[in-house]
Parts: structure tokens; sequence; C-alpha cells
């Protein structure tokens, strides 16, 4: 197996955590500053009150990014599953 395929390997499964993960993750990270500066000045410490908005924005997110992410998903299967020749001898 050469060097440059797993290189490659590696940064398109890389590529591939980022452009699933982001959106998701961007979501959270929002809701969560947004959540806590509300918390900050009302002075209301209370974890559990981020939880419920945090779930709500993940839900949104997947429901909206969900079937691009899956054909993303499913097209760099086939592209793992086509180069397992290659990898192999």
């Amino acid at each position: 197996m050469d060097t440059s395929l797993v290189i490659e390997l590696v940064l398109l499964a890389l590529k591939m955590a980022v452009v699933l993960a982001g959106p998701i993750l961007l979501a959270v990270l929002v809701v969560g500053v947004v959540l806590g500066a509300l918390q900050s000045a009302t002075q209301i410490n209370e974890p559990s009150v981020v939880f419920v908005p945090k779930i709500l924005a993940v839900m949104v997110v997947i429901a909206l990014t969900g079937p691009v992410s899956l054909t993303l998903y499913v097209d760099y299967l086939r592209e793992m599953i086509l180069r397992i020749p290659d990898i192999a001898g």
C-alpha cells in the first residue's frame, strides 16, 4: 500500500467527519453561547435550562441536513468500497 493512498484516505475520512459533524456542532455552539449570555444577563445558572434548546437545535439541524448528509456519506462509503482492491493489493 502506497503512503500517498493512506494519506488520501485519511484526509477523505477527516473531511467527511467535518462535513457530517460540522453543522450539528456549530448549531450547538451557537445555542450554547446565546443561552450562556442570557443566563449571565439574568443570573440564572441552571445547567438544565440549556439542555432542552440544545437538543432541539440538534434535532432541527439533523432534520434539515439529514438527507444531504446521508447522500454524502453513502457516496463516501461507495468510494471506499470501490477502493478495497487498491488497498488490499
